[in-house]
């Protein structure tokens, strides 16, 4: 990814997040990689997805959640202390019981922006998909 988008990229989730604290960073994996900190703390990545066909570009956030079995946090707070934004909020799938819709629920508005996906027992992945035109 080139600079340009990175921030342009950084600015949108800045926006969406309401959190000036979110940092994307070129990663040493590849050029269509970067990895996404929060207050400095690396906790996932956003790869560029390049459709030629369509001369469309997209990209996807991830971002993985550990919760010990201990744990007495939920995957709703996890994100709301991980953003600092409560209006972050978590939405049953109907009868798919291994995710979890996530929106950003405003005053005026209820947003979807993604889905949580349960990975094994304690492992679980934020995915968020970012379109050109959101940019």
């Amino acid at each position: 990814m080139h600079n340009n988008e990175i921030l342009i990229l950084q600015n949108y989730l800045r926006t969406t997040f309401s959190s000036d604290e979110i940092q994307i960073r070129k990663s040493d994996l590849g050029d269509g990689l970067c990895d996404i900190f929060i207050n400095s703390i690396s906790v996932g990545n956003i790869s560029q997805d390049d459709d030629p066909e369509d001369d469309e570009v997209s990209y996807s956030l991830s971002i993985p959640i550990s919760l010990s079995s201990e744990s007495t946090v939920t995957h709703n707070e996890y994100l709301n202390n991980l953003f600092s934004n409560n209006s972050i909020k978590l939405s049953n799938r109907g009868s798919i019981g291994d995710s979890q819709e996530v929106y950003l629920d405003n005053a005026d508005e209820k947003e979807y922006i993604g889905i949580i996906y349960k990975d094994d027992s304690a492992s679980y992945t934020f995915t968020m998909s970012i379109l050109d035109f959101d940019l």
